[in-house]
C-alpha cells in the first residue's frame, strides 16, 4: 500500500447469477471535500444486508461494502473530534437518502472510509469508548441499536405477555435476547432453521402461535424474501391485540392481510432514525383482535450508544452471534465460500455475525 492507496475488499463484477464475489484490491485514497471526515476501521462485521446485495438480492451499487463496525478518526473534518478518536458510524441519515453508508456509498470493508460533510453535520460519526473495537461489540452495536430500537417502540405502544421473534439469524437472536431480558421470565418463541428454533414448517407451529396470551409482540427479523410469509402466518394464526415490528425490509405495494391490502412496506418506513417520536404505529381492525404494524429504517445515535454500552457490560450478549473472527484476506475467503457453495457453513459453523479485522489503530 502506498500513501495514495488503501487496501480493501472490493466486489467484482456480476456473475450469471447475479453474485458479487468479492475481491482484496488497492483503492485510490479518498479525496476529501471541506468537512469531510476520514477513518480508518479497526473492527467492521458482515450482516444480513451484506449478504443480499452480495447474492444480488439487492441493486445497493457500491462496490465497498461494510455498514457496521468501529474506527479510528484521521481526519476529523466538522466533526470536532480529535484524531484517534474510536468512533462508530450511523449508517442511514434520517434526512438526506443520498447517505447511506456501505450501500450507495463505499463502505467500512476498508482500510480507510470517508464520511461525506452532509453526514458529519448531522452528527452520524458517533465517538464510543476504545474497548468498541473488541470484535463482539464492534461487529454487534449497530443491529443491537436495531433491535433496540424496535424493542423501545413495541414498549411505548402496549405491554406485551409474550413474545415471537421471525427469523433466527443475527438480529433475530439479539431480538430474542433483549426481549428475554426485558420480560424476565419469559421465553421468546423463537421461529427459524436453527436447532434452539422452531422451523416455519413446524405442524405445531400454528398452535403454539396461537396458545399466546395476548398482547403478544412479533418481531420480524428474516430475510427480506421471508417477510410476507412470516408476516401472513402471524396474521392469521396470533389471536387478540398483535404488534408486529417488522424489521425486515419487502417490497412496496399492497399484501393481503386479515384486516385488508395493506402497504406495509410504508408503514415500515415512517420510522426512520428515531424520528417521530412518539412513533408512528398503525392500527388495524381484524376478525381476530387488532393488528398494530409498525417498523423502522436506521437508528439514532443515542441507540448506537446504548447498544456499545450494553454490549461492553453484558458479556454473554451476543457472545453466540458472533460466530467467526478473521483477517481481510480470511474475510474474502469465507465471503466467496459460502457465495459459491450456497451454503451458510465455514470452518465447521453456521454463519451468523462475521467480525473483519481492518487493522485501524489510534
Amino acid at each position: 500500500m502506498s500513501a495514495a492507496t488503501h487496501r480493501a475488499l472490493v466486489r467484482r463484477p456480476a456473475d450469471d447469477s447475479g453474485r458479487t464475489l468479492v475481491e482484496v484490491a488497492e483503492v485510490p485514497a479518498p479525496r476529501l471535500e471541506p468537512g469531510d471526515a476520514l477513518l480508518a476501521p479497526a473492527t467492521v462485521g458482515v450482516c444480513g444486508t451484506d449478504w443480499q446485495i452480495l447474492r444480488g438480492l439487492r441493486d445497493d451499487p457500491t462496490p465497498v461494502l461494510g455498514h457496521e463496525g468501529v474506527a479510528y478518526v484521521v481526519e476529523p473534518g466538522e466533526s470536532g473530534l480529535p484524531e484517534g478518536t474510536a468512533v462508530t458510524v450511523n449508517p442511514t441519515h434520517p434526512h438526506d437518502p443520498s447517505f447511506l453508508l456501505g450501500h450507495n456509498l463505499p463502505g467500512l470493508w476498508a482500510e480507510l472510509t470517508r464520511v461525506p460533510a452532509t453526514a458529519v453535520r448531522a452528527g452520524l460519526v458517533v465517538p464510543v469508548p476504545g474497548d468498541a473495537t473488541r470484535p463482539r461489540v464492534a461487529a454487534l452495536a449497530e443491529p443491537l441499536a436495531s433491535a433496540l430500537y424496535g424493542m423501545r417502540i413495541a414498549r411505548h405502544t402496549v405491554r406485551p405477555a409474550a413474545v415471537v421473534v421471525w427469523g433466527d439469524g443475527i438480529v433475530g437472536r439479539l431480538a430474542r435476547d433483549l426481549w428475554r431480558a426485558e420480560l424476565p421470565g419469559s421465553q421468546p418463541l423463537l421461529v427459524g432453521h436453527g436447532p434452539d428454533a422452531t422451523d416455519p414448517g413446524d405442524p405445531e407451529l400454528p398452535q403454539l402461535l396461537a396458545a399466546l396470551p395476548s398482547p403478544v409482540v412479533a418481531v420480524i427479523a428474516t430475510p427480506r424474501t421471508g417477510t410476507r410469509e412470516a408476516l401472513t402466518v402471524l396474521d392469521r394464526e396470533v389471536p387478540g391485540t398483535l404488534l408486529v415490528d417488522v424489521h425486515a425490509g419487502l417490497e412496496p405495494g399492497p399484501l393481503p392481510l386479515t384486516a385488508g391490502d395493506l402497504d406495509v412496506a410504508a408503514l415500515r418506513a415512517a420510522n426512520c432514525g428515531g424520528v417521530p417520536w412518539p412513533p408512528h404505529v398503525e392500527e388495524f381492525t381484524r376478525p381476530h383482535g387488532p393488528l398494530l404494524l409498525c417498523g423502522h429504517r436506521g437508528v439514532a445515535e443515542g441507540h448506537l450508544r446504548d447498544a456499545v454500552d450494553l454490549l461492553r457490560a453484558s458479556p454473554k450478549l451476543g457472545a453466540r452471534v458472533l460466530t467467526h473472527e478473521v483477517g481481510l484476506e480470511e474475510a474474502a475467503d469465507l465471503v466467496n465460500t459460502v457465495l459459491l457453495s450456497g451454503a451458510r457453513e465455514v470452518a465447521g459453523r453456521r454463519v451468523l455475525k462475521t467480525s473483519i479485522d481492518l487493522g485501524g489503530r489510534p
